[in-house]
């Protein structure tokens, strides 16, 4: 399990794609992340360039 923290619009928009999504388990892509070591575990931070894709037509998650 790795922790991703999500800040500021990117939570809003995670927030917002999670709650009008009708799938109980999904595949989300998110891109322009930054991996940290924080006590010996990854942690997962977005930026302001990260992007959410839970779009089942992208063939790597039609494929996973």
């Amino acid at each position: 399990m790795v922790r991703l923290t999500i800040w500021d619009n990117e939570a809003a928009n995670f927030r917002e794609l999670n709650r009008i999504s009708t799938k109980k388990n999904q595949i989300v892509i998110i891109t322009s992340i930054i991996p940290r070591l924080h006590e010996g575990k990854l942690s997962l931070t977005t930026t302001s360039r990260s992007h959410f894709y839970f779009d089942t037509d992208i063939d790597i998650i039609q494929r996973f």
